[in-house]
């Protein structure tokens, strides 16, 4: 065992009562059904930023319908700036309350359902989202439909989908279903290929949606993405089987058991040898701040593009096409022949991937053409290891009855930051954009700063890592402990 994977347990005291299904490395499981998820996403979330744009700009903002049209267009014409901040400026507000009600019940759940997947099983935390995301993409349709509706009313189409645990949950369940099905030697490789499906359904549908939009409109094409979603929920109840045998099925009321929240505490929080509590935390909060980054921008990307390059939908679809391919490719290259053959251990490779990432942010905040947004993908090739790769070693270096707490903890922070981020991170780009609207970018490089401090402070513990060996005792032994 390498000391990127020495376990940071104080005894082999605890077994794992928790079976495994047989070894079939790489048995589709995870992949398909997220592939399909982030298909649809990538597939929605342009329309749906359109609409809440256009919708702004007639309901909120007073102005004609004719002025307003070009929001609805994948392609952009010279319509005044003023109008343009104007609604921009307004919209922020509805997309902060939208992450914010797809994130407070998440946050909650993912307290408990750590602990509860332990003895009622991981599908749960995978189904109940997807059938949420069902419900909510399908009232999504209907909202579309009803164009009398401002922007609003579609906070209210997304209770189901956050009631039911929303990315916070599924990510969980994913992970910790992907842990108990895979061996050690090959769990970097399947997180980065879950990672990969879910790069790969965002690339196919940057590319796919202007096309969809000119060809079928905004309505039908929320209708395929909704198709996409149902898909993934039924191939999940269908063909995903329960990766923890003896598994109990639990209701409602045994989730929201508060002795489920002590006990992931107690286990999460408890001192461990070679400062290995402080290793597991720093590793948490790192893992957790790329999320609260990717919250933060997940409306102000597509936005600053248009404030600061004037691109419209064709041209943001197509450089976010590019992003993700270029990442899913840099993490199959990194894992498969960077770490493989030059033997780079995954803490080691995850701040790597966390520099390319303040590259890539530096970049963007300066862009002042299409160019430099391409020149900041390219050096952000390996960008996209950093939460398999911690993951993973997280996974490695945990006895295995905390894994799936040390996960929901880590839900619940990643739970936490969509309530904080979008509020942080829209007021700053409402308070610079016509000033500096890169300041945002500004302040991801400084959070991804702080992630590689504290990497760096987990790497520095590690080196100092004594191996302490233990003994099984056998019944013959005439010593005790």
């Amino acid at each position: 065992m390498s000391q990127d994977e020495e376990p940071i347990t104080e005894s082999n005291r605890n077994s794992y009562t928790i079976s495994e299904i047989p070894s079939k490395p790489f048995r589709i499981t995870m992949e398909f059904p997220l592939f399909f998820t982030m298909l649809s996403m990538s597939l929605m979330i342009t329309v749906i930023n359109n609409i809440i744009l256009y919708r702004t700009c007639v309901h909120s903002l007073n102005h004609s319908h004719e002025e307003c049209k070009i929001f609805l267009s994948p392609a952009k014409n010279n319509m005044s700036q003023e109008l343009e901040d104007e609604v921009q400026s307004y919209a922020t507000f509805v997309t902060m309350l939208k992450t914010t009600i797809e994130s407070v019940a998440p946050a909650i759940l993912s307290f408990f359902l750590g602990v509860w997947s332990d003895t009622h099983g991981r599908k749960p935390l995978i189904t109940w989202p997807l059938l949420g995301m069902s419900v909510t993409g399908g009232l999504i349709v209907v909202y579309s439909m009803m164009e009398d509706l401002g922007p609003w009313w579609y906070i209210l189409t997304l209770l189901p989908v956050s009631l039911a645990g929303g990315f916070t949950v599924l990510f969980t369940g994913a992970y910790c279903y992907m842990s108990d099905v895979t061996s050690t030697e090959h769990r970097s490789l399947r997180m980065t290929i879950l990672e990969a499906s879910v790069s790969a359904g965002s690339v196919i549908g940057s590319l796919l949606c202007p096309k969809l939009i000119a060809l079928v409109g905004n309505v039908y094409l929320l209708l395929i993405s909704n198709t996409l979603v149902v898909i993934a929920y039924v191939f999940t109840v269908i063909y995903v089987r329960e990766s923890l045998t003896g598994a109990v099925q639990g209701g409602l009321c045994s989730v929201l058991d508060l002795n489920l929240v002590r006990e992931m505490f107690r286990d999460c929080f408890k001192k461990r040898p070679n400062r290995g509590r402080t290793q597991i935390l720093l590793l948490a909060v790192a893992n957790s701040l790329t999320i609260f980054i990717f919250y933060g921008l997940m409306s102000l990307d597509y936005m600053y593009t248009r404030e600061k390059l004037h691109w419209a939908t064709k041209q943001y679809t197509t450089y976010s096409a590019a992003s993700t391919a270029i990442t899913f490719f840099g993490s199959f290259f990194g894992v498969m022949l960077v770490q493989k053959y030059l033997r780079v251990s995954d803490l080691a490779f995850a701040i790597i991937a966390f520099l390319s990432a303040i590259a890539h942010y530096m970049i963007k905040a300066f862009a002042v053409t299409t160019w430099h947004m391409y020149l900041s993908v390219g050096i952000a090739m390996f960008k996209g290891l950093s939460s398999p790769l911690i993951r993973s070693l997280l996974t490695k270096i945990l006895p295995v009855v905390d894994i799936a707490k040390v996960f929901a903890l880590m839900g619940a922070l990643e739970g936490v930051s969509p309530l904080i981020s979008p509020t942080l991170f829209n007021s700053l780009y409402f308070a610079t954009i016509k000033i500096f609207p890169g300041a945002i970018y500004i302040l991801c490089s400084a959070i991804t700063a702080v992630c590689v401090v504290f990497l760096g402070i987990v790497q520095y513990y590690r080196w100092r890592t004594t191996s302490i060996t233990y003994e099984n005792l056998t019944p013959g032994d005439s010593t005790s402990s």
